[in-house]
């Protein structure tokens, strides 16, 4: 059955894409990020990166599991490093499913000063050859963008 939605799935959206939503929270130190992932290009980035092929995202007996290896599986493949190029501690807040998305959260602590920031973001670039990642940054009132593609997974952002 899970097969039979998965192939579903890959014919229902043609296109690669994830989006990543950033805010720098100036008053809180801290910068939240959230991403947005289509289930079942997930679930194939999950099984590859876990080598475990019956992974199933939608199987709550497996829950604990699942989570932890998407927090693994995303800090390895977003990184945010300051001006000096010193990588940001993420911290794993959680996911959740929405219809056939996965909502995944981030947060990253004790961001003292923002002027320049190099983001990488490498989501699902193994699975797809045409995967896409689209950015948005938010603080200080603006927000910029950047799509992210492999062999182009990295921008710098930066703020006077």
């Amino acid at each position: 059955m899970m097969n039979l939605l998965l192939v579903f799935n890959l014919l229902a959206h043609p296109f690669h894409v994830s989006v990543t939503e950033i805010k720098y929270k100036e008053d809180q130190k801290a910068v939240q990020i959230s991403v947005r992932i289509f289930l079942d290009d997930l679930e194939l980035a999950l099984r590859e990166y876990t080598g475990d092929d019956k992974l199933d995202i939608m199987s709550e007996s497996g829950w604990d599991f699942i989570e932890k290896s998407l927090g693994k599986y995303l800090i390895e493949k977003i990184r945010l490093s300051d001006e000096k190029g010193k990588s940001y501690p993420f911290n794993f807040i959680g996911a959740e499913i929405e219809k056939d998305i996965m909502w995944c959260y981030i947060e990253i602590e004790k961001v003292k000063k923002l002027k320049q920031v190099t983001l990488s973001n490498s989501i699902l670039h193994e699975v797809w050859e045409d995967q896409e990642n689209l950015v948005h940054f938010r603080a200080f009132n603006t927000v910029k963008s950047a799509r992210l593609f492999r062999g182009e997974e990295s921008e710098i952002f930066e703020w006077n």
